[in-house]
């Protein structure tokens, strides 16, 4: 939900623990069988430092859950992921709550600055695009398919979604967007930019969650599993090379420490903070940069749901939105790996890959 609309009066922890009670009554989980729960946030609820523990109370959950908070930029979802995925593979726990959430209505304006520098994330990726020579209509028709791919989706995704404040829709995705609408548009952060409002991801509210389980406690419970984690990897690169650059560094390390070439995935996931982004980091790969190539990217495969441009961008909600779609469809389809790219400010990047047996 686009910032200041329906959510604006909400916060943080009561989305959270929307998300939250939605999952477990969803899933039909009994609660006293969670361990802990892992949440993100880029922006703090004052007064609420530990938004995971408070979520535990606010969600009436049993207080003998552990919880966590974390904080890292756009892949804050895929690090709270990480974190309950990590505890039940070193058998500490069975299962776990992983999510993020984003009240970006009460963010203060120096949220979306990069601190190292100074400058916004799209001024930082129009430095990109000028150095890797990305043509504006390439951006355009990337940010048309990830409306149209979403719209196509709007019947699946809502089926993902725990209606809030008679939300009941993802309410970006446009049926009315066309390649000439998005040409229009005047650049938003330079004036000889390629960068818009139709190419860039919103700002958005919002908050996710993901259930996660041992595969004996899931067969325990009669449940049959949408995904199976395989590998998750991150990496991290000088800002000044590219702020949103790095997914260069995650996903070679990690297709290569998996044994798994690119022209394997089924489908990809990648995090659209800017159209420009993603083809950028598309390039990355194909050409090899700081990384061996990966070979070619069949863009048939990559955000069939659409992507962060229409759906929008709850920072420490993306990863949990992203592993949740990409899981279903993986599903649907009986797809056996998946792919989930997410680059995020500080010049990070994380990457997870996804597997049904």
């Amino acid at each position: 939900m686009k910032a200041g609309k329906a959510f604006k009066d909400l916060g943080p922890l009561k989305l959270a623990t929307h998300a939250t009670r939605g999952l477990i009554d969803g899933s039909g989980i009994d609660p006293g069988g969670l361990d802990a729960i892992a949440f993100g946030a880029v922006v703090p609820e004052p007064g609420k430092p530990n938004i995971a523990r408070e979520i535990v109370f606010e969600a009436a959950l049993p207080r003998s859950i552990e919880a966590q908070t974390l904080s890292s930029y756009c892949i804050t979802g895929l690090r709270s992921i990480t974190t309950i995925a990590d505890a039940i593979a070193g058998g500490r726990i069975e299962a776990g709550i992983a999510g993020g959430v984003e009240w970006l209505s009460g963010a203060d304006p120096g949220t979306f600055k990069e601190p190292t520098t100074g400058l916004l994330m799209g001024e930082h990726m129009e430095l990109t695009c000028k150095e890797w020579k990305l043509p504006r209509e390439r951006q355009d028709r990337i940010a048309l398919a990830s409306h149209r791919n979403a719209v196509a989706a709007r019947d699946k995704l809502a089926a993902q979604i725990f209606p809030l404040e008679g939300v009941e829709h993802d309410t970006g995705p446009r049926d009315d967007t066309s390649l000439e609408a998005l040409s229009s548009l005047r650049p938003v952060f330079q004036a000889d930019g390629t960068l818009t409002a139709g190419n860039s991801s919103p700002v958005t509210d919002g908050a996710s969650a993901v259930l996660l389980m041992s595969e004996d406690r899931a067969r325990a419970d009669g449940r049959t599993p949408l995904a199976f984690v395989r590998a998750i990897e991150f990496g991290a690169i000088d800002p000044q090379e590219g702020l949103l650059m790095a997914p260069a560094v995650a996903v070679p390390r990690l297709l290569e420490r998996a044994g798994v070439g690119l022209g394997q995935i089924d489908l990809i996931e990648i995090h659209e903070a800017f159209a420009g982004q993603v083809l950028a980091n598309v390039l990355a790969w194909e050409k090899g940069w700081k990384a061996p190539p990966t070979g070619s990217v069949d863009w048939d495969r990559i955000n069939v749901n659409g992507g962060s441009v229409a759906l929008g961008h709850p920072w420490s909600a993306t990863g949990g939105r992203i592993a949740t779609t990409l899981a279903y469809e993986m599903a649907r389809r009986d797809a056996s790996l998946g792919l989930i790219s997410i680059c995020a400010a500080g010049g990070m990047a994380g990457a997870v890959l996804l597997e049904r047996s």
